[in-house]
């Protein structure tokens, strides 16, 4: 899936986030997304680190309603249906 803001466009995972299993609070901060990096490393001590393990269910999803709340815009979508609802 493709999102654009200002001329912008990033490529979107959707499903699973493999990387964020991986590679834990990394990969929200390779990312440049600073609010799931410290939401992890929170969650993570909570949990003393469990939480890693289910984190990747949801963090793709997570992370695109954070880039559209932001203002970007979903401009392609590989094999899906979005629905307005």
């Amino acid at each position: 899936m493709k999102i654009e803001k200002n001329g912008l466009t990033k490529e979107i995972a959707t499903g699973y986030s493999w990387k964020s299993l991986l590679f834990g609070a990394l990969y929200p901060a390779a990312r440049g997304d600073v609010k799931g990096f410290f939401i992890q490393i929170v969650l993570g001590f909570i949990s003393f680190g469990l939480s890693w393990l289910f984190v990747p269910f949801k963090y793709n999803s997570i992370y695109l309603e954070r880039m559209i709340s932001d203002g970007w815009q979903i401009i392609d979508v590989e094999n899906e249906i979005l629905t307005n609802d």
